[in-house]
């Protein structure tokens, strides 16, 4: 279910030309604190059936998509402004279930003993629940079948939340006998609710998970929703963005917190965001250019990431011990390290131990041209002047070096052949008349061709260097 709203959440996102149907404001701070991760920013916006906040911003590193998560917001800080005495003793009652084979002593009740009800005790001293006989009995008869001619689909918190919005409602009520020989009797009450002279606290709620309904849908296809969310989690002290001058550029950086899990508490991967425009003025749009998920080992110095078309190494991080907002942030421009690449070295450790074959490609094909580059600039001089020893070094170093690509690219092609073996027996066992499953598939490789391409390229070019340092090496022996 979590998943699932995430992406209709996603589906949702702005780019729908739909114009806002619905008013937002933020939240009171105390109460988004108390959602998990206490984000302590969120926007609430007032649907049919109950008060929603929306909160825990965060973007996919792929699409730059948002996140978040929606909460119903229940208890006096999600109702309006009218009390009648029976917002906190409503329950619901599912309908009981008819004997099967009924006994000697099963008497045959009337319908109204297997109907849904919703189910109250004793309302508030005063209230005008009480004034109007709303009282139960020891035996609780009393049962409520719909107010303002509604069930509300059996949703106490949707009841309530009406109740409360309204200084009139009229409540069907049905008393049930005792006895089976007796017929239930129907009232009907109607309540002039009380309005309440102080507010209540604000953080006097409970938050409840939701998935979006159609209603929110519509909501969260307003952009001005998703700025004015991006703006209040800019303004909280944790997440102010840090300025940067890049390489001729004016860039801002964020340290933000991924989606709450499902753990007590619960744990949230951070993120780095860099913008091209302070977060801070709602540039919701076309203001964030990417997002990089802290690895498992942390954002360790040396690095590589990928801002816009230039990626850049890290050297140097902090946090304010306070407020935990990004401090200091440090980076320089890439510079492969030719060494580690003539001992067949691969990128992914630079990236840290996340599976993404987009970037690693990208930054594999970054390695390529510079060592096509070292080859055809310096890899002349230095071979020129070294001496028998050292080229004896760099010759060992590289077919060393060939050795651990050529065991990489053959697993990595194993593993893809083996996922593309799997899930063509599924496909033909789901073919089959039935179309029974029988095959069971192997575990998804983040493995990728474009990859193993890659370093097939990187095994040539260290192959033409080999060539050229054994050439030199012959030439000094003579």
């Amino acid at each position: 279910m979590f998943a699932a709203f995430l992406f209709a959440l996603c589906q949702s996102a702005p780019g729908l030309n739909v114009p806002p149907v619905l008013s937002h404001q933020p939240v009171h701070p105390a109460l988004a604190a108390k959602a998990p991760g206490a984000p302590g920013y969120g926007l609430q916006f007032t649907t049919k059936t109950g008060k929603i906040m929306l909160t825990s911003l965060s973007f996919e590193p792929d699409t730059r998509k948002p996140l978040a998560r929606l909460y119903w917001i229940h208890g006096p800080a999600g109702w309006g402004p009218y009390r009648s005495g029976l917002e906190e003793c409503l329950s619901y009652t599912p309908a009981r279930p008819k004997p099967i084979n009924p006994g000697p002593y099963d008497g045959e009740y009337a319908p109204s003993f297997y109907q849904n009800h919703f189910t109250f005790t004793h309302p508030t001293k005063g209230s005008p629940a009480e004034a109007a006989g709303l009282e139960n009995s020891t035996y609780g008869r009393l049962r409520l079948d719909a107010v303002d001619g509604s069930n509300f689909g059996w949703d106490t918190n949707a009841l309530i939340f009406h109740i409360s919005q309204n200084p009139t409602v009229t409540m069907q009520i049905v008393k049930l006998p005792g006895f089976a020989l007796f017929s239930p009797s129907y009232k009907t009450y109607t309540l002039k609710n009380r309005r309440i002279d102080t507010p209540p606290d604000p953080a006097d709620a409970v938050l409840e998970n939701t998935p979006p309904n159609t209603e929110v849908k519509v909501w969260l296809a307003d952009r001005k929703a998703w700025a004015d969310l991006l703006i209040l989690r800019s303004q909280k002290a944790a997440f102010t963005a840090l300025p940067l001058d890049l390489a001729d550029r004016k860039l801002w950086a964020v340290l933000a917190q991924g989606q709450p899990s499902q753990d007590a508490p619960p744990q949230m991967t951070r993120f780095l965001e860099f913008w091209k425009e302070d977060p801070l003025t709602g540039a919701f749009e076309t203001g964030l250019i990417e997002v990089w998920p802290e690895p498992g080992d942390g954002f360790r110095i040396g690095r590589a990431l990928r801002i816009g078309d230039r990626w850049y190494q890290l050297q140097a991080i902090t946090q304010d011990q306070a407020t935990g907002r990004l401090s200091t942030l440090s980076l320089r421009p890439w510079e492969a390290n030719i060494s580690a690449l003539l001992g067949g070295t691969d990128l992914a450790s630079e990236l840290g131990p996340l599976k993404m074959p987009a970037l690693q490609e990208a930054l594999e094909q970054q390695a390529n041209e510079a060592l096509l580059e070292w080859k055809t600039r310096t890899l002349p001089v230095q071979l020129r002047a070294q001496e028998a020893a050292s080229l004896e070094d760099l010759v060992i170093r590289i077919e060393k070096g060939l050795l651990v690509l050529d065991r990489q690219v053959r697993g990595l092609r194993q593993r893809l052949d083996a996922q593309a073996r799997s899930l063509a027996a599924v496909q033909a066992q789901a073919d089959k008349p039935g179309g029974s499953v029988q095959a069971t598939p192997v575990a998804a490789t983040q493995d990728s061709e474009g990859l193993a391409d890659l370093l097939d390229q990187r095994k040539a070019i260290l192959m033409a260097i080999l060539g050229s340092a054994k050439q030199s090496l012959a030439n000094l022996r003579r």
